[in-house]
C-alpha cells in the first residue's frame, strides 16, 4: 500500500487541497506574528476546499484493493497459506489506515512546507504549547475521518465488487450528511463531518464526546468491513 501510486497520489491530493484551502496573510504588512503558520493550515483542514478533497484522497489508496486481488486470482493463491481470519484482520486495518495516512502525511507536508516558507517572516516568539495541540487534534480527526471513509470505500467494493461503489459510495455519503445538516438539521452537529474535523459542536469537557463518536465510528465501520469481507472470502 505504501509504495502504491494512489497512496501517494492521495497524499499529494490531500496537501493541494490544504494548499488551496488556507487563507494566506498579505507579507507587505510587515512580520507575521509568531508560529501564525499553525493556525493558519490548521484553519485550512475544515475549509470548504479540504472538506471537497476529504473523501477523494481516503478512498484512493487501498478502497478498492480487495477487488485486485480477487480478480487477479491472488486470493486464491493467499488463503490457504495465510489462513480467511488473518487475511481479513490484515485487510480491514490497511484498508483504514491507508486514509488516515494519506491526510495524515499531507497534513504534515503542507506544515514542513509552511514552516520553510513563512516561519523566516514571522516575529520571534516562543512556541505556543495550546495551540500545537490544537493543530494535532484537528489533524488527528482528520486523520480519523480519512480512515472511516476509506473502510467505508472497502466495504462498498467488497459487497457490489466495484471501482465506482468503492471510490463513489463515500463521497456521497460523505455529502449526504453534509446536505442533511444545511438544508435539513442544522443542530444536529453529530451529522455534519466537517464540524468533526474542526471539533464545532456541544461534544463535552475537551470534546471528549467528539473523539468518543469518531472511534465508535471507526470501529463500527471496521466490524462491517470485516463481517462481510470475511463471507466474501468463504465463497473462494
Amino acid at each position: 500500500m505504501l509504495s502504491g501510486k494512489n497512496f501517494w497520489a492521495a497524499v499529494l491530493l490531500g496537501a493541494l487541497g490544504i494548499a488551496l484551502g488556507a487563507a494566506y496573510p498579505k507579507l507587505e504588512d510587515g512580520l507575521l506574528s509568531a508560529w501564525s503558520f499553525l493556525s493558519m493550515e490548521k484553519e485550512a483542514f475544515y475549509s470548504e476546499t479540504v472538506c471537497f478533497f476529504v473523501p477523494l484522497a481516503a478512498v484512493l489508496p487501498w478502497s478498492d484493493s480487495f477487488l485486485g486481488e480477487w480478480k487477479g486470482g491472488f486470493l486464491k493463491a493467499v488463503l490457504p497459506r495465510t489462513g480467511r481470519l488473518d487475511y481479513v484482520g490484515n485487510k480491514v486495518v490497511t484498508v483504514m489506515v491507508s486514509g488516515f495516512l494519506a491526510w495524515f502525511l499531507a497534513g504534515i507536508l503542507v506544515l514542513f512546507g509552511y514552516f520553510v516558507f513563512f516561519f523566516p517572516l514571522e516575529k520571534k516568539g516562543d512556541f505556543p504549547l495550546e495551540e500545537g495541540i490544537s493543530f494535532f487534534c484537528v489533524l488527528l480527526r482528520l486523520g480519523l475521518l480519512g480512515g472511516i471513509l476509506s473502510t467505508l470505500g472497502g466495504t462498498a467494493a467488497v459487497v457490489c465488487r466495484s471501482v465506482y461503489m468503492a471510490w463513489g459510495l463515500p463521497f456521497v455519503a460523505y455529502y449526504f450528511c453534509m446536505i442533511l445538516h444545511d438544508r435539513y438539521f442544522e443542530q444536529a452537529f453529530w451529522l455534519y463531518p466537517p464540524g468533526w474535523i474542526e471539533g464545532s459542536g456541544d461534544w463535552g469537557e475537551e470534546n471528549m464526546g467528539l473523539w468518543l463518536f469518531l472511534l465508535l465510528l471507526l470501529l463500527g465501520s471496521m466490524a462491517a468491513h470485516g463481517v462481510v469481507l470475511y463471507r466474501r472470502t468463504e465463497e473462494i
